[in-house]
């Protein structure tokens, strides 16, 4: 590390914040394992340039948490224990951290995650023109070397809550408003506890999607079963997720019976790579609207790239019918019949 950069490090130690009460406060929320990483995770909600925040830490692990000072580069902190200083699960932990809190608006925070100093303006200061009570933005994924290795938080709607959370927790803000209607973390989700408490959230509003980084997930670090690499458990993911669609099976399927939704959310899917999201998606669109020109070319070209060749062509060139004189539908339906001839070559 070179001189400059030292003195960087330094004046970003030194610096301190002084909350603005005209504006309206909002709440970090960590929940605590005690790890190295939290005083990182602190000071990273500490350095926010928006002028009102206060940090709510909650003892995760019990009494074993250490002290923490009242204040963290001039932001006041809170350490919250439950009522008996026992061990919390992560859902358990959640909702005692929503209880705790006193600001407008709410943003969980792992202790081993970051954000960007302009995250909590960035949602702030964006333009809410349905008066929208969920605001989220991007977050990037690092490696155990802080490598980004993937962007989670697309522009989309609620069709995507069927596969996965529409946002990681950090770069994902509420109003109070919907803790007030009842939304709560559901204690019987050991993991993926914010995909069930987004559905919660869904079910009473709409989300408002800023398209911009502000957070960083390190999504190799941790036992979860709920990141990337080798915190990736497939098998746990897929049983919780069949669970969630059990228990929000209404407003999932009339999410899942609005056809534009459904179509926009599986285009989506097949140009990002997701094939068996993107064939769902694109295979209930058809149903919706058996002769819809784009639902035929869509569904047909996710087929294509799973290698249902029977099923691409037999859709594509339904579409070419429809409207025979447009040339990325004869161009796609000539790409699928290529492949087919490959195939069939000896």
């Amino acid at each position: 590390m070179g001189w400059l950069d030292r003195l960087r490090g330094k004046r970003e130690a030194d610096e301190i914040f002084v909350n603005d009460p005209s504006l309206p406060l909002v709440s970090i929320l960590i929940r605590s394992m005690d790890r190295k990483t939290l005083d990182r995770a602190m000071r990273s909600a500490a350095r926010q340039t928006w002028g009102n925040v206060e940090i709510i830490v909650v003892a995760a692990c019990g009494s074993v948490h250490r002290a923490l000072d009242e204040q963290c580069l001039g932001r006041p902190v809170r350490l919250v224990f439950d009522d008996e200083r026992k061990r919390l699960s992560r859902p358990i932990a959640a909702n005692v951290a929503l209880e705790s809190s006193r600001g407008e608006w709410l943003n969980f925070l792992d202790d081993d995650d970051e954000l960007d100093a302009s995250h909590v303006e960035t949602l702030m200061k964006a333009v809410r023109s349905r008066r929208e009570r969920v605001a989220y933005s991007a977050t990037r994924v690092v490696d155990k070397r802080g490598k980004p290795i993937a962007r989670v938080g697309h522009l989309g709607n609620h069709v995507q809550l069927f596969f996965h959370s529409r946002s990681a927790s950090p770069a994902f803000a509420v109003h109070r408003s919907l803790i007030d209607d009842g939304a709560r973390f559901d204690p019987s989700f050991d993991v993926h506890e914010d995909h069930d408490f987004q559905i919660a959230c869904a079910t009473r509003t709409d989300f408002l999607f800023v398209d911009a980084i502000t957070a960083t997930w390190h999504g190799q670090i941790g036992e979860s079963g709920c990141g990337f690499g080798p915190n990736d458990n497939h098998a746990q993911r897929i049983a919780t997720v069949t669970r969630i669609r059990e228990k929000w099976n209404k407003p999932l399927e009339r999410w899942l019976r609005k056809f534009d939704d459904v179509l926009f959310v599986g285009k989506l899917y097949l140009d990002g790579g997701d094939l068996p999201a993107a064939l769902e998606c694109l295979e209930r669109a058809l149903a919706l609207r058996p002769t819809d020109v784009n639902a035929l070319n869509f569904c047909g070209m996710a087929n294509f790239a799973a290698g249902g060749l029977d099923r691409a062509e037999e859709l594509v060139s339904r579409a070419v019918k429809r409207l025979p004189r447009r040339p990325a539908l004869r161009h796609n339906l000539a790409r699928i019949r290529a492949r087919r001839a490959e195939f069939s070559e000896p």
